[in-house]
């Protein structure tokens, strides 16, 4: 029984890694929202087959989830930009994921700009804290959410995908500038 296509958003990470699934046709129905947030923390004396190990596992449960809600397309947050730590492993974990969903599932996975998808979703993005902005917009919409990965998952993945396939997605319009008041003249 087909249910129609399903859209599963990645947000990747080395010690918790939120997975967001919608229905299409979701219709904004928060009720048709699955989650769940994974991981598998090592110590910093983790060996280089302790920390692949992980990855390797960590892509498995990524799959067998997606087969679980039946994803028909995946997103994943792409790697992000400026100085952030992690990024050689967070890549090689990406690839991890991206190979088993398609050697196992022929799904293909595309990857989520943050800052578009963002952008997307609030209107415009704020000049810092933009992951705070995110999650006080979805805490004030839902309370769906267990985890910040997950909320950021459904933001930065899953609502692009929906906004790519054309379904149901949050789009807040921008926000109206504000006006300075002018000084009168003397």
């Amino acid at each position: 029984m087909r249910r129609g296509p399903v859209v599963l958003g990645i947000d990747a990470s080395l010690t918790s890694m939120g997975l967001v699934a919608v229905p299409a046709s979701w219709d904004l129905d928060w009720t048709k929202v699955e989650h769940v947030s994974i991981g598998a923390a090592l110590t910093k004396l983790a060996t280089e087959r302790q920390r692949i190990e992980r990855m390797q596992s960590l892509a498995i449960d990524v799959r067998v989830w997606a087969v679980r809600v039946g994803a028909t397309h995946v997103w994943i947050e792409d790697l992000p930009t400026g100085r952030a730590f992690n990024i050689p492993q967070l890549a090689e974990l990406r690839g991890f994921i991206r190979s088993e969903l398609m050697r196992e599932c022929r799904l293909f996975v595309g990857r989520a700009n943050q800052s578009s998808a963002r952008k997307l979703f609030l209107g415009k993005l704020p000049q810092k804290d933009r992951k705070a902005a995110v999650v006080a917009a979805l805490d004030c919409m839902t309370d769906v959410f267990g985890s910040n990965d997950e909320k950021d998952a459904f933001v930065s993945a899953t609502n692009w995908g929906l906004h790519e396939l054309g379904a149901p997605c949050i789009a807040l319009p921008a926000p109206e500038p504000v006006k300075k008041p002018r000084k009168k003249a003397a």
